[in-house]
C-alpha cells in the first residue's frame, strides 16, 4: 500500500485517445444528418483522419489473408485452361503464374508495410486491374477456338475488388470502370461468335459489377454508421466512467484535502483488519494541529482550509514511499496508517511529520505554542496480545496524543 492507497476500480478496456468536444459534436451532426441512400462516404477530416487510423489495423489484415486467398483461387483458372486450352496450357501457366500470382506475392507483403491507407487501397486495386489484364491478353494470345469463353470469367474481378477485398467505394469505382474499359475492349476486338456469347458475357460483367459496386457503397455506408454510433457509445461509456470514478472519489476522499475521509477508513479497518494483523507490523499515528480553534477564529475559515490542505499535504509527504495512508478523521484530526513497519520506524516517521508542519512556517499568532502552526502526534505500534480491534489501537494512539498535548504540544509522543 503506497502513501496514498488507491480505490479499486473497474480497468477500462484499452482504446484510442478519446474524442475531443470537437469530435463529439462532429458524429453528433453526422448521425443525425445520416440519409442511407447518400453518395458522400465521409467524414469531415479530422473525424476522417481518426477513423481511417483505427480501422488501419483490422483493414490491412483482411486485405492481406483475402488477398492470399483470392489468388490461389485464380490460380485455379488454370483447371479451366487445361480443360479449354489444352494446346495453350503452358503459356497459359507462365501467364497467369508469372503476371498475377507472382505480382500478388510481391504486391500482399508491401500492403501490410506501407503506412498510408490510400496506397494501401491503390496497391489493392491495381493487384485486381493487372489480373483483368493479363487474364484479357491471355485471351488475345490462346489459339483455342472456345478461348472465348473466359469472358464469361471477367465478372469475377469486379466482383472480388467491390465485395471480397470491400474497397473503399471511389478505388471501387475507379478499379470496376477500369476493368470496364478492358472488358469492353476484349468484347471489341474478339471475333463475333455464332452464338452471341460475348454479348452474353458483357451482360453478366455488367450486372456483376453494378451490383457489387451498390452492395460495396451499402457495406462502407453500414460501416461508417456503426463505427460513428461505437463512438457515440465509448464517449458516453467514457463520460460515466469520469463520474463515475469523481463520485468514487466523493465518497472515499475528503473533499478539501482529498486525502480518504473516516467513513472510508472505517470501511477499510472493518474488511481489512485481519490481513493488516497478519504481518503484525502495523501502526497509527495520530495528529492533531495545536489550537486550530483559535487559528480559525482569527484568519477565518477560508485560511483555515488552506491551512487544513497543506498540513495533508505535509503528512503524505512525510510518508513517503512508506506503506500507508492519510486520513482526516476529524475535523482538524488527521490519522496515519503505516504498513511493514517497526517501532523504530514508526517514531521517526511521527517525529517527521511533526518536524515538516512546523517547517510549513505557516503564522499562528494566537497560537502560546510558537509563532507557526504546529502538531501534537501520538503514535502506537500493534501487538496482538493487547489490541485485539481496531479500535483499541485507535485508542492507544489517541491515548499517545493526548498524552503529547498534555506535555506541551509541538511534539510526538510514541506509546509503549
Amino acid at each position: 500500500m503506497t502513501s496514498q492507497k488507491p480505490v479499486p476500480l473497474l480497468k477500462a478496456k484499452a482504446q484510442s485517445a478519446p474524442l475531443t468536444p470537437a469530435d463529439v459534436l462532429l458524429v453528433e451532426v453526422a448521425l443525425e444528418s445520416w440519409r442511407p441512400l447518400s453518395l458522400r462516404l465521409r467524414f469531415p477530416a479530422t473525424l476522417e483522419h481518426r477513423y481511417q487510423e483505427q480501422e488501419r489495423e483490422s483493414r490491412t489484415r483482411m486485405f492481406f489473408l483475402s488477398g492470399i486467398v483470392v489468388f490461389l483461387m485464380y490460380a485455379t483458372f488454370l483447371i479451366n485452361d487445361a480443360i479449354y486450352r489444352s494446346e495453350d496450357l503452358p503459356l497459359a501457366m507462365l501467364i497467369r503464374l508469372l503476371g498475377v500470382c507472382s505480382v500478388a506475392a510481391l504486391v500482399l507483403p508491401w500492403v501490410r508495410r506501407v503506412e498510408s491507407m490510400a496506397l494501401k487501397e491503390w496497391l489493392m486495386t491495381g493487384l485486381v486491374v493487372n489480373a483483368i489484364l493479363v487474364s484479357a491478353v491471355l485471351l488475345q494470345l490462346s489459339r483455342t477456338e472456345t478461348s472465348y469463353m473466359d469472358t464469361l470469367l471477367f465478372g469475377f474481378f469486379p466482383l472480388v475488388a467491390n465485395i471480397v477485398f470491400r474497397l473503399r467505394f471511389p478505388y471501387a469505382l475507379g478499379g470496376s470502370a477500369l476493368c470496364s474499359v478492358i472488358m469492353l475492349v476484349v468484347v471489341v476486338r474478339e471475333p463475333p461468335s455464332l452464338d452471341g456469347l460475348e454479348f452474353l458475357a458483357l451482360v453478366i460483367f455488367v450486372c456483376i459489377t453494378g451490383l457489387s459496386l451498390l452492395a460495396n457503397h451499402q457495406l462502407e455506408q453500414q460501416e461508417r454508421r456503426v463505427w460513428l454510433l461505437r463512438c457515440r457509445e465509448q464517449h458516453r461509456l467514457s463520460e460515466h466512467r469520469k463520474s463515475g470514478d469523481k463520485l468514487t472519489q466523493e465518497v472515499t476522499h475528503d473533499v478539501l484535502t482529498e486525502v480518504y475521509n473516516r467513513r472510508y477508513f472505517d470501511h477499510y479497518l472493518v474488511h481489512q483488519w485481519p490481513v493488516l494483523t497478519q504481518q503484525q507490523n502495523l501502526a497509527f499515528i495520530m495528529v492533531d494541529i495545536d489550537h486550530f480553534k483559535d487559528y480559525n477564529d482569527h484568519y477565518g475559515h477560508v485560511q483555515g482550509d488552506i491551512c487544513l490542505t497543506q498540513v495533508a499535504a505535509a503528512l503524505q509527504g512525510a510518508i513517503g514511499s512508506q506503506r500507508g495512508m492519510v486520513v482526516r478523521y476529524g475535523g482538524e484530526e488527521f490519522l496515519v496508517l503505516l504498513e511493514s513497519v517497526s517501532q523504530q520506524q514508526v517514531r521517526g516517521c511521527a517525529e517527521r511529520i511533526r518536524r515538516r508542519i512546523r517547517a510549513l512556517e505557516l503564522v499562528h499568532r494566537r497560537s502560546p505554542v510558537a509563532g507557526v502552526v504546529t502538531v501534537s502526534v501520538g503514535a502506537a505500534c500493534y501487538h496482538p496480545g493487547r489490541h485485539t480491534s481496531a479500535t483499541d489501537l485507535v485508542r492507544e494512539a489517541d491515548d499517545a496524543l493526548y498524552a503529547a498535548k498534555h506535555q506541551g504540544r509541538d511534539r510526538s509522543v510514541m506509546a509503549e
